[in-house]
């Protein structure tokens, strides 16, 4: 089956090159993720992940529950999070980029594409119940 849109889309400069994406009621602490060892970081119910800086250009980003028609080549990665609230929360470092939706409960199976694995200016974030 395939979605007819995504759940969340939007463009926008990430001032620090670093989207975060986390359970509304999430408290867990990202800022141990060193970017120059890994693309990503995942602490219980938040993670973080590399994308092109503000200074390069801006983010398309897209979210969705199911595959799009369409799918970027790389996989960034795939994790499962925990979300407790049923809340999801998608932003950048400073909240100028915010954007709160309904998620899943419990574990979230959560899996990021992208353009370009290195510095990606296109993400689809695929988000589905874990263990399915």
């Amino acid at each position: 089956m395939v979605a007819s849109g995504p759940l969340v889309a939007f463009l926008a400069k990430i001032e620090h090159g670093c989207l975060i994406l986390q359970d509304a009621r999430s408290e867990d602490d990202v800022s141990d993720w060193d970017p120059t060892s890994s693309s990503w970081y995942r602490e219980g119910g938040s993670l973080i992940f590399s994308v092109q800086a503000g200074v390069d250009g801006p983010v398309e980003c897209e979210v969705w529950k199911s595959p799009p028609s369409t799918m970027l080549p790389a996989n960034l990665f795939e994790t499962s999070l925990l979300c407790s609230s049923g809340w999801l929360v998608l932003h950048d470092a400073n909240d100028y980029v915010r954007m709160q939706f309904m998620g899943f409960r419990d574990a979230v199976k959560c899996s990021v594409m992208v353009d370009d694995p290195q510095f990606p200016s296109k993400v689809q974030i695929l988000l589905g119940v874990d263990g399915k």
